[in-house]
This record gives C-alpha cells, structure tokens and sequence, in this order.
C-alpha cells in the first residue's frame, strides 16, 4: 500500500535513544522467560558454540593476546549484545577482520593501550546509536570495505605463516618483515607443524562444502589435536589455560601518542560498527519476523565492548558466519546468543586441561582458513566488471593496508572514492547541435557546470567563436541542475562575446542555476536572456533574422533525442522492436499541456494511450464508438492490459465550451465529438466550473467505457481495475477519485479500505443521463 505523502518512504529517521533503547528491548527480555522456542535456541546455541569456541580461541591467538581472552570476549559479548542489540539473531564476539588491528595495537600501545581502544570503541558506538546516527556509518563506500577485509585477510595470512612454519616470529610485524623473516628462517621450518596446519586449514575449508550442517572448526581442531596426541608429535600446544575470569581493572593512561593510538580506535570503531550493520541486515532478512535496527545493534555492540574491555578482552563486532548459523540452527529469540555464551563458560570450566592439548598448529590452520575466506577475488573481479574505477577504489585501499597500514588504507580509499565521486558529480556535457536548418544555433549543456568544467566549456568558446554571426544562438540549460562560481565565471566568459553582436537566449534554466548567473558581477545583462520554454524561445526570437522555427525546435528535440536519451534506452527499444506489452489503457485530453509519460514517470511500451478533446468515450449505442472502443478491445484483447485510466484536466478547452449555451463557431467536426458529451455532465450545478465538468465526465466517461463488452467482461472478472484521474496543470498535481469517499485525493495517499455501502449519488453521479445500458454498469 502506498503511504500517505507527508511519509511516502518507509524510512525511520534518525531519533535520540534515551536510556539505551529500554523501553523497545523489554518485550524482547520477557520472551527469554517464556518456554516457547526453548529447544531450537538451546540446539541453535550449542551448535554456534562448537564453531566458535575454536574460532575465538584462534582469533584470540591471531590478536597478540592469549588465546583465552578470545573465549572470555565470545562470552562477554554474547551476552551484552544480546541483550541490548537491535537484531535479535545476531551473535556477536572476536573477529578475524579485527584481529589483525587488534594485534597491531598490542604490538604498539600493549594491553593497557588496548583497553583504551576497546572503551574508546564502545563509547562511540553507543553514543553513535543513541544520536541515531548509524546510518552514517553506512556511508563508508563499499569498494572500500571490500579493498580493506581482503588487504586485512592477506596480512593476517603472511602474520601467521611463521607459525604454520613452526619458526619463531620476527621482532617486527610489518608484511615485509615477516616476508624477510620467513626466507631466513625458511630451512628451520618443522613438517610436523606444517601437517597439521595444512590438515587443519584444509578440513576447515573443505567441511562446510560436503557436510555444510557441522562445524568444521571444531573438527578439524579436534582432529589435528586427536592427531597429534596419537602419534605422539612434539609440537608447542596452548598449555594450561586459566580457570577463573579476570578482574575488572581500569587502565593505567599513556603519557603520550594519543594522536595514533584514538585513530586506531576509530578504525576499529568503523570497522566494528560497519560490520556488525552488515551481519544485521542480512541476520534479519533470514529470520521470519525479525528486526533489523541499526542504531540499537550499534548501542548494544557499544555496551558490549565496554563491558569485554573492562574484563581484560579484545573488540568484537557482529560475526556474519556466526549469526547465520543461528538463524538457520533454528533460533528464535535472543536466548541462543545467551546460551551460545554460556556454553563457552561451561566449556572453559570443564574442559580447559582437554582445550590445553590443542596445537598452536590447529589453530594457525583455522586462521589460515579465515584469511582465505577474507580474501574475496570474486569482489573484485564484480567491481572491474561494473566499473573500473570502483575496481580501483578497491586495489588502493588493498595495497594500503597491505603495504603501507591500516589507517592508512581506509584514508586511501576513502580518498580515491571521493575523488571519484567528485569528477562524476562534476562530470558535465557540452556541445553544438550541428543542424542543418536556418533556425539558430543550439548548444546543449549537461551535467553540474563546476570548476570541473573548464576544458569543456573551453571548447564550447572555441566553437562558438566559429559560428556563423547573423544566426541567434539558444543555450540549452535544462539539463545543467547546478552551477557554482566557477562555472558561473566560464559560461559567462563563453557567452558575453555572442551576447555583444547578436540574439542570445538561454533556455530551461533551473531558478538556482539563474541566480548562480545572476549573482556573477557581469551576470545582470544576462537577465533578460532567459526562457522557461521553447514558447519563450521563439518570443524572445521573433523579428530576428533567422528566427526559430516549430520544425527548427523539432530537429533540435530529434538530435538531443539522438545524443542524450537514446543511448539510455538502447536495450529497451531492442526489445519494443519486438512488441509491446503496456500495462496500462491510459485515455486523456488531447491538451497540449498534458504529457502522460511526463507525469507517470513511465518508459516507452508502459502505456497504451488514447488521446481526444475532453477524454470523451462513446457509448457502445454511439455511432462514434469505434473511435475509443477500437483500443479498448485492442488493449484488452491482445495486449492484455490491467488496469484503464481515464484522466480529465484543469482549464480544459472542452469543458468550457461544454458548459457554454453557444457551440463553438468554425469548427463542426469539434462540435459533432462534443456532443458525445453533452450528456454526461447533467445533474451539474448551474454555478459548475470546467474543473467540476473534468471531475465529473472523467467518471461518466469511465461508466461508459463499460459499456464495451470486452472491458465489462473482465471488470466483472476481476482481470482489470478502473481508476479516474484529474491532472491540475497548475500545481501538476494528479488527483484520483475515491470510490468509499467519494473524494478526490492527491495519487498516492492513504485512503480507507472498505467499500461504502451506497456508491452512488456523489458529485451528481447517479446514472442521470448515462444511456440505459450504463445505469446498471457495476459500481467503479
């Protein structure tokens, strides 16, 4: 149903969030009570467990950190978020996109550096999503994130290479260093450590594709451990682990470099948010009857950074792979997050001397894995396709991160998109219709007209300094929607010569592109120039030599038609030249001021139009039938259209002479097709005006178009839909009648959805005048 026009998008604006979104999230915390759904969020918990108790146990291990924190932040997180997030399927906790970033930042600032990042973190996605402001983060270009997750997914593999090789790392953490590291170190390399990490990489990558339902971490975790305790292979394990949860500690503050170190966080805040967005929104597609709400997601992702920070963990974000497990685990509420955690804690309590045995090895291989998996070729292969540009966004980000650092490959991207985006929005068109006509010249202008601009317009001045200097000259600004001082400076320049020695008019003009002229110290004697249409043109024209023609306009409009639009329809004309299958039976004025395609926004084969003065419609008894009923059996019968519109206008010609008591003089053949109306405006008042006649014989004329067989037939089906129209020229507002009102309400709006009971009698409607055969037309 379409919404009323003071809310015609479905889109909720941006609101303040007091009290953390509370009072939206207790209906949510009373179902965690109720025992509906219990079981498939107990087996949907348990199943994202087994996934990611290995997972944060590697990720914890690939952030610099023991492996165990990455437990203890699964666990924080799932509950935190859960409770507070705005996607209730959502699983939060480590990812291998932050690990790297996290990793980085022990590297520089050590743990207390990271607490302040993770706080720092979580209180800008919480104040973030408070101010309503998440779809901000949005704006992050896509070819960026994409050029990020795989420069990040390439670090991550070359970090972890000097552990799949069994030899220690180097000092430094930087790609090269490790790449240099590595070829020194390449002969101490231990096969053992390099069987497992292959196996381990191998089942984790290779699972998911023949047994898609288990979790192939855990396997493979479980079988390089099983394996190495079998053979009795001498490889470092991870030892024994803590039992008890660390204390909540606030961090000691840095005597200096806190310039890098809140960049950091900011990365990760990006990063972390844009992430946990996107889970979401995929998350709630998923589920039946789930929510997706950005700036809630980003209040409770916020709340559980805080809370993983203050207990000694690492940032975490919305784990896509994760979430979807959930969803198609069969979760239902925010109750599998919870259990999913608390599986964790049991886990960590009662199997950390088995969680010991595990090899650094198998946990390297499941890293590898992530990073593989990070890398996405296909991405950018889809950008090259669709543009190389994007595709470029795409490799300066990547290389940033990968050669450079993190920070510095979002700047870059972000950089490269917006100068991208700033040379097509100042992306403008010019040029000289060369028409072979006596009428003036016509240079078609396009696009913003910015600074952007200069060596188009240059060409433009060349050419125009060649021009023939007895013609006029038309400049065409009805595709040009800005101008700013720069542009205003050259158009300025380009025309002031041809201003000096002969007719110059400036046509279409928007009001913001006038004033940019105006406001130019020389832009006042350009006033006088501008046109708002072609009927302005050949006004301002008349009694100049060579002044324009109607053929002189149509040539032009031909020619622009030729340069601008056809190329943008080049696919859909190559299947009209096929057939047609229109929608729509559109029958209307033949005025002038009325252009169906104009006001629908509709392309070519949408509508199938009938046009004639005052939108009249015999009846089938008429004599003058054929002239309508032709295309409405046509229409019906072959093309198959659905729905038929008639639509009346205001100031319309025949309406007036209509309602005159004298027919108009001159013309028979107008005055024998207007007396197929004459009819139909009985039961007017005497006061009428030809807005009330429109109204009225639009509806009389759509009661007699059922007077055709074709369109009864089907209307009584069900297989076709009456609509009555009113365009009001003035306001180039369309007006359609409502049956249950009796009203005529702007196309669009709201209106009630029950059938009143009584049909007729409204706005004089009653069948007063309409032949017999219509009397008993059903009720449109």
């Amino acid at each position: 149903m379409l919404l009323n026009s003071s809310s015609r998008l479905n889109v909720r604006p941006p609101a303040m969030r007091p009290g953390f979104g509370l009072g939206e999230l207790l209906p949510h915390w009373k179902a965690l009570f109720s025992p509906r759904h219990l079981k498939g969020d107990v087996l949907a918990g348990l199943r994202v467990a087994a996934v990611a108790i290995p997972l944060s146990l590697a990720l914890g291990l690939a952030s610099g950190v023991s492996p165990e924190v990455g437990l203890l932040s699964a666990m924080i997180a799932g509950v935190v978020c859960a409770l507070f997030g705005g996607t209730s399927l959502l699983i939060s906790g480590p990812a291998a996109a932050l690990a790297v970033l996290i990793a980085s930042s022990v590297g520089q600032y050590g743990l207390g550096g990271l607490i302040i990042i993770g706080l720092g973190v979580g209180l800008l996605q919480v104040i973030t999503g408070m101010l309503g402001l998440g779809r901000v983060i949005r704006a992050v270009p896509m070819p960026v994130v994409s050029g990020f997750t795989a420069g990040i997914g390439t670090v991550l593999f070359i970090w972890q290479l000097p552990r799949a090789l069994g030899v220690s790392p180097p000092d430094e953490n930087h790609v090269f260093d490790v790449l240099v590291h590595l070829g020194q170190l390449l002969d101490q390399a231990r096969p053992v450590t390099v069987f497992l990490t292959l196996v381990t990489m191998g089942l984790t990558l290779g699972l998911p594709k023949v047994m898609p339902r288990m979790p192939a971490p855990l396997i493979a975790v479980a079988f390089s451990t099983l394996t190495a305790w079998a053979l009795s292979l001498s490889v470092q394990t991870l030892g024994m682990l803590p039992h008890a949860l660390p204390q909540v500690s606030l961090p000691s503050l840095p005597a200096s470099g806190w310039g890098s170190l809140l960049s950091t966080a900011f990365v990760i805040f990006a990063l972390s948010s844009l992430a946990s967005m996107m889970s979401g929104r995929v998350v709630a597609s998923m589920g039946a009857g789930q929510r997706h709400d950005a700036d809630q997601d980003l209040v409770g992702l916020g709340l559980g950074n805080i809370a993983v920070s203050l207990l000694g963990g690492i940032p975490v974000t919305g784990a896509l792979a994760r979430s979807v497990l959930n969803v198609q685990a069969g979760a239902h509420t925010r109750r599998a997050s919870i259990i999913q955690a608390l599986a964790i804690l049991v886990a960590v309590l009662l199997f950390t001397p088995l969680l010991g045995h595990v090899p650094i090895a198998a946990l390297t291989g499941v890293l590898l894995a992530l990073a593989v998996r990070m890398l996405h070729p296909q991405d950018l292969i889809t950008l090259w396709k669709a543009s190389h540009l994007e595709a470029g966004v795409f490799l300066v980000t990547y290389l940033a991160v990968v050669l450079v650092d993190f920070a510095a490959g979002v700047q870059a991207g972000i950089l490269a998109a917006l100068a991208i985006a700033v040379v097509r929005l100042g992306r403008s068109q010019t040029g000289l219709l060369q028409l072979e006509t006596p009428g003036p010249y016509r240079f078609l202008l396009s696009g913003p007209l910015t600074f952007l601009s200069s060596a188009k317009l240059e060409t433009l001045r060349t050419e125009a300094e060649a021009l023939d200097p007895s013609r006029s000259v038309v400049f065409d600004l009805s595709d040009v929607p800005s101008v700013d001082a720069s542009g205003a400076e050259l158009l300025t320049d380009v025309m002031r010569p041809l201003v000096a020695n002969r007719p110059v008019v400036i046509q279409g003009a928007r009001e913001e592109v006038q004033r940019a002229i105006l406001r130019h110290p020389r832009g006042a004697r350009f006033e006088p120039l501008f046109a708002v249409s072609e009927a302005d043109v050949v006004a301002k024209l008349k009694g100049t030599a060579l002044s324009a023609s109607s053929r002189d306009r149509l040539v032009h409009g031909v020619e622009r038609f030729r340069q601008r639009q056809r190329p943008q329809y080049e696919s859909l004309f190559g299947q009209l030249a096929h057939g047609q299958k229109p929608h729509t039976l559109l029958i209307t004025c033949c005025d002038s001021r009325i252009s169906p395609n104009l006001i629908t926004s509709t392309d070519p084969g949408e509508l199938f139009i009938v046009r004639n003065i005052g939108n009249l419609v015999p009846h089938a008894s008429s004599p003058l039938a054929p002239a309508v009923s032709s295309a409405i059996e046509y229409s019906l019968e072959v093309l198959g259209v659905s729905d038929v519109i008639v639509c009346g206008h205001s100031a319309c010609g025949a309406m007036k002479a209509l309602l005159s008591p004298k027919p108009p003089e001159g013309v028979p053949g107008v005055v024998t097709w207007l007396a197929e109306g004459k009819a139909s405006l009985q039961g007017l008042p005497p006061d009428a005006t030809p807005e009330d006649a429109a109204k009225h014989n639009a509806l009389v004329q759509l009661r007699h178009a059922l007077s055709n067989d074709s369109l009864r037939r089907k209307f009584e089906a069900g297989e076709v839909k009456l609509h009555a129209w009113f365009y009001d020229v003035a306001s180039s507002e369309v007006l359609e009648f409502n049956e249950v009102t009796r009203t005529w309400n702007p196309l669009g709006t709201q209106v009630p959805s029950e059938r009143a009971s009584d049909t007729n009698g409204a706005d004089g409607v009653d069948g007063a005048g309409v032949p017999a055969q219509a009397e008993s037309a059903p009720s449109i």
